[in-house]
């Protein structure tokens, strides 16, 4: 996955929402994205050049501290070679609310926090903040670089992918193109409750505000899955 989404937290992941389900893979209910050690989603990422494709992997439980409390999350990441770059994980973790996004790890920071970043369940139009956590490749530290206003825009929304046929959540937010810049990044995020992020879109928003004139940029979408029982 491209190092914007996955420093976009979005990075780095429900109850059965559709009849459109497979059952080849059994719903975790009651859970937006199932962690469990070993789970993976490998997607289809579709751009201006040749497809490519990136497998996520849940690699990890952490224990996070925040205030007096403390969580049990997982670490995940793209499985791609880092290079001479610092390896890095997202924390994330389901709660009461939905899912949480709990920081990051890497071999030169540690950043622990305690967001609510997808909300679930959740009403068609609800809207909500959560914190834009990046890792810096000049520091290799993490950093709150912003706050992102997340908007679920639908919870019935059917989509076909070569893993199967889903009834998702979508989720919705943007970001500026840049200080000096007019218009936005649109980001579509489609979760199958109980499987996880079926599909991302991410679109130019033109600066007039009308939507005919948006471009897609780049698409992800899932391929395969395993889920750990």
């Amino acid at each position: 996955m491209k190092n914007i989404i996955l420093s976009l937290v979005i990075a780095i992941l429900l109850t059965s929402c559709g009849i459109f389900d497979n059952d080849d893979n059994k719903l975790q209910e009651g859970v937006l994205q199932p962690f469990a050690v070993g789970n993976w989603w490998e997607y289809e990422i579709q751009r201006f050049s040749d497809p490519d494709t990136v497998r996520e992997v849940v690699s990890e439980q952490v224990e996070v501290t925040v205030g007096d409390e403390t969580f049990i999350s997982f670490a995940w990441n793209s499985e791609i070679d880092w290079g001479d770059f610092p390896e890095y994980n997202w924390l994330a973790r389901n709660g009461d609310q939905g899912l949480y996004l709990m920081g990051g790890v890497a071999e030169t920071d540690t950043l622990f926090i305690n967001a609510l970043q997808y909300k679930y369940p959740a009403e068609v139009g609800e809207t909500w903040e959560v914190p834009q956590v990046s890792f810096s490749r000049i520091d290799y530290q993490f950093y709150i670089s912003d706050t992102l206003t997340i908007t679920l825009i639908d919870n019935n929304r059917q989509i076909e992918t070569p893993s199967g046929k889903f009834s998702c959540f979508v989720y919705y937010f943007r970001v500026s193109m840049g200080y000096d810049v007019l218009g936005y990044f649109g980001y579509y995020l489609y979760y199958k409750p109980g499987i996880g992020l079926i599909a991302q879109e991410e679109w130019g928003e033109h600066p007039s505000g009308n939507p005919d004139q948006n471009q897609l940029l780049s698409k992800l979408v899932l391929i395969d899955y395993h889920l750990v029982r």
